[in-house]
């Protein structure tokens, strides 16, 4: 009975060791990535401030500030996903689904908050579905979510396409451009979310066990954590996040497009890596997931800025995904 003791306490303090760090066996100190990536960020502003006279303009230093923050939140469920070795690649999708629904709902003329709230319990659905579906009958998240892709993706252009291309009331069209304290608001709940996200991955006893799964799934089970229940909100977060962010692309766009989301997912995959999650589960910093967002923009608005074209934006993320796999890959090799 003492030896199970001593397992529990030993295993309780490393799964605790690995929410205090955020980034799991690959750093020792709670948040280890995030001064380096922000210096790495800070580089590429100033580079890009130094040689392109565009680059420090009001207006295009807001439109990389409010692209980030509408992609932020999409990411904000998507990493905790990925911090219990799971992966919710249909995020994408929802994110078109949501906006393309509530813009629908409104367009016949329902009221703005219901519409909002039916389209988000449609995302919360589809997360409840896909968590309950990887928890009960252990299908692969990674397979499974490539299906709803490709699912969801065409109920979304379902919708699209119906509206023929008719602008969303103007009502709706107005969300994305509120102001609060004439900072777009979706900016100012980034800034806020990264600061609760430090202290819900520094102290919360939630994330600790998150981090517990993703390392170790049957001993959290062994030691009565209800992994079934974290996972399936996860999932849940995940696909609802990703909702408000396709609400207020909708409502930046105006208009129903089918293009909507489209690889959104891949960018969501490489900038959670590059801020520190890994794909083998058990760390994950959503500051660092927002850093990683924030160094994407800069570098797919420094190729516009040097007039690289813009098919070319895909090469990049695509290089990018590959090499911070690699790196993900190769780290918990060598940890493992």
């Amino acid at each position: 009975m003492g030896s199970t003791n001593q397992t529990v306490t030993s295993t309780d303090h490393h799964a605790g060791g690995t929410a205090a760090s955020g980034r799991g066996d690959a750093g020792r100190s709670f948040g280890g990535n995030v001064l380096p990536l922000s210096a790495i960020v800070a580089l590429v502003a100033i580079v890009l401030f130094a040689t392109q006279p565009n680059f420090g303009t009001a207006s295009n230093i807001n439109s990389i500030l409010f692209q980030t923050s509408i992609e932020f939140l999409a990411i904000l469920g998507f990493t905790y996903v990925m911090v219990m070795r799971e992966i919710d690649l249909s995020v994408g999708s929802v994110f078109a689904l949501t906006g393309t629904l509530m813009g629908a709902l409104l367009v016949d003329d329902w009221n703005f908050w219901l519409a909002g709230g039916i389209a988000l319990a449609v995302a919360a659905g589809i997360g409840f579905c896909q968590g309950f579906l990887v928890v009960r009958f252990g299908i692969n998240s990674l397979m499974l979510t490539i299906g709803s892709l490709l699912l969801i993706r065409g109920c979304s252009n379902v919708i699209a396409n119906d509206l023929g291309g008719r602008t969303y009331p103007r009502e709706f069209r107005s969300l994305a451009r509120t102001d609060l304290f004439d900072i777009r608001i979706t900016i100012v709940f980034m800034a806020v979310c990264v600061l609760i996200a430090w202290g819900f991955q520094k102290r919360s006893a939630l994330f600790r066990k998150m981090c517990f799964i993703g390392e170790n799934m049957r001993s959290a089970q062994v030691h009565g954590i209800r992994v079934g229940r974290i996972k399936i909100a996860a999932f849940m977060a995940s696909a609802v996040t990703a909702g408000l962010g396709g609400i207020f692309t909708a409502s930046r766009i105006t208009h129903a497009d089918v293009r909507m989301g489209l690889g959104l997912e891949f960018v969501m995959v490489t900038a959670a890596i590059i801020g520190g999650a890994s794909l083998y589960g058990g760390r994950g910093d959503l500051r660092g997931s927002a850093l990683g967002l924030l160094l994407l923009a800069l570098v797919l608005n420094g190729m516009i800025m040097f007039d690289i074209e813009p098919v070319f934006q895909q090469f990049v993320i695509g290089a990018l995904l590959i090499a911070t796999v690699t790196f993900d890959t190769l780290v918990n090799r060598r940890n493992g």
